[in-house]
């Protein structure tokens, strides 16, 4: 039992230390590029007309008051 515990612990050490190396190299040889900036996104208007807009609010008044 103890065998086989440790050798789960060397393999979870040694996984550890994949991920670690890993982490390094790609951080080393791969480095982060700058984003790009850009303009803000202009706000797009809905399309929904004033009348839309009062036909649904009388609709959902109409259901909450029954």
């Amino acid at each position: 039992m103890l065998t086989g515990m440790g050798i789960v612990f060397l393999f979870l050490v040694m996984l550890i230390g994949t991920v670690k190396l890993m982490a390094y190299c790609v951080a080393k040889f791969l480095p982060e590029e700058a984003p790009i900036t850009t303009a803000p996104p202009t706000p797009v208007s809905s399309g929904v007309t004033p009348a839309v807009t009062a036909a649904i609010t009388a609709a959902v008044h109409q259901h909450r008051s029954k």
